[in-house]
Parts: structure tokens; sequence; C-alpha cells
């Protein structure tokens, strides 16, 4: 290669090294920079080759803009064309140029500047939280105590319930198993109010633990889980509890009956059978607890089953773990199960975590079986321990339970330096869903006498821009109102529903 001319100040210092201007010297690595560093551009630092790897622009706030422009543009061409004198434009930057006391049922939204007649109603009850997942915000309404879930307005919910776990048996016996869980999807709900009951955790008993109580709530029961035994089988529930030492069954779990058509039932595993001076852990929504050996060590509690509704993931209903007498005790099961005890030596086991409470620690000391977790369905660890209460979650997108109704929107009065005779009126909307039919589902009319007396005009679609329907009614007579000047416009809605949502952006009213 020929070097025949180097512009001066092209060759930054230190940008190009003499030696690299040799031929196949200069590559496309010694010429990467940084392409999304504005600076770059303006300084001819950024080959072409990088320039796709610039995003592309938002232009949302240019075409608000361009509507905007439009509609003063057509406001004034009307003003002109017509040979009126004044007028009043209001683009809805604030709330200063409408009536709120002759107006009803607006609503304004202060980001896109529009007044529309619908509004949210979200249901009332339960602890309230939101988060965000895949581009949609939700909300999430957890109760961990009896309670009602009140909506006001009809729309769709997932429901999560989740049952009381099973209590343990005394001495070397088997864990409590989780309690059940119901699903529901795209639940309807209508405005009325819904009981929600918590199930208890089953209590911690000589032979035979308690065996949870049944959480219920829209139709839907989701049933405990049973206790773990002594001597005895496992007790009976959702899931069944581990078998008694020494070598008594474990309890049968059936899956908790659904009423709707969207619901999904979990769970339905039987309890292992119990073993010589060691307990099995009693089953958990996600599986079957751990069998015992021999002394020891103890089997350890089933899995929960993992669930989202909250946007933690968390695992629910996990079995509680089996004590033993001297050897290790088993852990409870992920999703809340207690932790199981040890008599005589060993280690006890670790309550199971992953869900809004863990379970209790079981003791090294008297076989004490740790507690399942409050509010998780998690089973009580082997030996005496409680089981964990039951839950419920239920949530809906932010934009669910949305209320449509008729707006009357009423601008404040303008005074008119001499009685008009004639009146012009602008205006822009969009769609939120469905499509308007001008003078039926959208109506506006004209006063000159403060809103007492109304001319309805006839609107006519002058196209769009910047995605807003521009309107107009031109050369409007009120020479048949009562005499005044002060002028007043009024835009009203109608039929609004799911199917429609009619959005006023701007209005214009001129007279002469």
């Amino acid at each position: 290669m020929t070097l025949t001319k180097v512009v001066g100040g092209v060759i930054a210092d230190g940008t190009i090294a003499s030696v690299d201007i040799t031929d196949s010297t200069i590559t496309n690595a010694k010429l990467a920079v940084d392409p999304a560093n504005a600076s770059n551009l303006s300084s001819g630092d950024v080959p072409l080759a990088q320039l796709g790897n610039v995003p592309d622009p938002d232009f949302t706030a240019q075409k608000a803009d361009i509507a905007l422009l439009a509609f003063k543009t057509q406001a004034n061409g009307n003003l002109a064309r017509y040979n009126l004198v004044d007028q009043s434009v209001d683009a809805f930057e604030d709330a200063t140029g409408v009536d709120a006391s002759a107006s009803t049922g607006e609503l304004r939204n202060s980001t896109g500047k529009y007044y529309n007649g619908a509004s949210t109603a979200w249901p009332t009850g339960g602890t309230v939280t939101t988060y965000s997942s895949g581009g949609t915000d939700y909300r999430t309404h957890t109760f961990t105590a009896n309670g009602n879930f009140i909506s006001s307005a009809s729309g769709n919910i997932d429901v999560m319930l989740v049952g009381g776990g099973g209590g343990s048996a005394n001495a070397q016996g088997g864990g409590g198993a989780g309690g059940g869980m119901i699903t529901m999807a795209a639940y309807g709900v209508t405005a009325q109010t819904y009981a929600i009951v918590i199930g208890a955790g089953g209590v911690g008993q000589s032979t035979q633990g308690g065996a949870g109580a049944s959480t219920t709530g829209f139709g839907e029961t989701a049933t405990g889980g049973g206790g773990g035994g002594f001597g005895s089988v496992g007790g009976n529930g959702a899931n069944g509890g581990g078998g008694g030492e020494p070598a008594n069954a474990g309890g049968t779990g059936t899956i908790p009956a659904v009423v709707s058509g969207t619901a999904t039932g979990f769970g339905g595993f039987d309890g292992p059978t119990g073993a010589v001076s060691s307990g099995p852990g009693g089953s958990g929504l996600g599986g079957v607890g751990g069998t015992a050996t021999g002394s020891g060590p103890s089997g350890a509690g089933g899995v929960g089953k993992q669930y989202n509704l909250d946007g933690n993931n968390y695992y629910w209903g996990g079995g509680g773990a089996g004590a033993t007498y001297a050897n290790n005790a088993g852990n409870g099961g992920i999703g809340g199960g207690g932790g199981g005890g040890t008599q005589a030596g060993g280690s006890a086991g670790v309550g199971g975590g992953s869900a809004i409470n863990s379970g209790a620690n079981g003791s090294a000391s008297d076989t004490q079986g740790g507690a399942g977790g409050a509010n998780t369905g998690g089973g009580g660890g082997g030996k005496l321990a409680g089981g964990g209460s039951g839950i419920v979650q239920i949530r809906y997108p932010q934009t669910e339970f949305t209320v449509y109704g008729n707006m009357t929107l009423v601008s404040n009065a303008q005074t008119a330096q001499a009685q008009p005779t004639k009146a012009d009126v602008v205006l822009t909307y969009t769609n939120g869903a469905g499509t308007a039919t001008i003078n039926t589902d959208l109506i506006a009319s004209v006063s000159r006498d403060g809103g007492t007396t109304y001319t309805a005009v006839t609107l006519a679609s002058q196209g769009t821009s910047g995605g807003h329907t521009i309107l107009t009614a031109n050369d409007v007579s009120i020479s048949g109102q009562p005499a005044g000047t002060s002028m007043v416009w009024k835009v009203a809605t109608a039929n609004q529903g799911a199917s429609k949502d009619t959005r006023i952006h701007a209005v214009s009213l001129g007279w002469s």
C-alpha cells in the first residue's frame, strides 16, 4: 500500500501509531471502539460496520408532540377559515381547564394526558404486594389468617390454597406430612365478598400427630397433611404421615378433590413405614418422605411443591422429618418441614427452608422435633411437634379489574368579548380498546350561557396524526341559545365497556 496523503487532524494522538500504517495492519479490531458512546459518533471514531450496534431510538414522545402540533394547527386553521375571533385550547397538560364540579365520571391520566371514564377497582383483603415478571405488573394478596377477599368488579385471578401440615407423635415416631395444595388459573370473580379460611397445623400427640386442618376459598378445599405415628400407623391426609416405629405403615395420601374446572390439586403421597427406634419422614407436596433405617438415622421429610404467585417461587408443604433414638435425625423437607429430634446422642435435623417461613430445627436433647414453618403447610418433625398453618395467595395483573364508565367532561367558562352566534369545535381522541362511533359513543356540544343551554355539534374526522384522530365541527350556529357570552364546551362518552375505552386528549373551542 502506498500512502499518498494524510490530512492533518485525522489521526488523533495515540489513535493509530505509525507502525500501523503499513499494508494489512489496520484491522477492525484496531478501529473498534465503544459504539454506544455518543462522543465517538461526533469524533468519527466509530466504523460503519459498528453502527448496527446503536439501539433504535424511541419516538413515543415525538409522536405525541406531532399529534399536539396537528391539533393546534387544525384549531388555528379553523379560527381563520370561519372568521372566528377567539378560541380556547386545552391539551390537558393539567386539570385547570376542566370544571370538575360540572363533569361526571371523568378520570385524568396524567401520564398520557387524556381524560376517559375508566378507573381501576382493585380488590381488598390480606397483605397486598406487587412485582413484575415478563413485562407484566402483578398484585398479590396473601392471607396468613382468616379474612375476606372483597371484589368490587369482575375480573380473573390466579389462586393458591395450601392446607395445614400434620403434627408428629411421641418418641421415635414419624414426621407429619405437608398439607395439600390446590391452584386455580384465571378464576373469574364478580363484585362480592369471598371468605378465606386458613387451615391450622396439626398438633403433636402421643401415638399419632393431629392432621392439619383444611384451607378453603373460592369453593375449593385444600385438605391438611396427615400426622406422624408412634406405635401406630401414620395419619391419613392430603399427604400421609410417617409410620410409627417399630414397623407401622405410613398414612395414605389423597390428592384434594377439586370443584372448579380450572383448579388442580397437588400431593397425594403415602407415608413411609416406620423402623425400630427410628421414624420415617412425612411425605410432602412434591415427594415421599425418607425411610428410616434400623435404629437410625431417621427419615427426612418429603420435598414440598414449588409455586409462584408473589415473585418468590417458594416451596410449600414440605414433610416433617422423623425422630430417632441415638443416630442422626433427618432434615425437614424443603418447603417448611420441621427437623427431626434425637433422644440419646447424634445430631438433630434442620428445618426445611425455601418458604415464607422455614421449618424449625429439631432438638438433640429430648427428641423434640422442629415445628413446621408457619403458613407453609409444612409438617412437624418427630417428636410432638406441630405442623405449620396453611396459606392462600391470590394474584392478578394490575390491568385487571378495570371499570369502564361513561364520562361527561365540561370545560371552565371563557368570556367572549361580544355575544357569539357561531362556534367551532376541534378535538383529538384515541381508542384504548375497540372503536368509538363518532356522534354516538363520542358526543360534543357548545354553550354560550355558561352551560345552562347546549347545542349539539356534528363531528367529522379529519384523519389521524401521531396516532390521534382529529375531529372537527365547523360553523355551528348557536344563535338560538339564550343570550350570553360565557363559552363552554362539553364532551361526553357513551356505551363504554371492555370493548371500548374512548380517550379525549385535547379540545379547542372557537367563536365569533
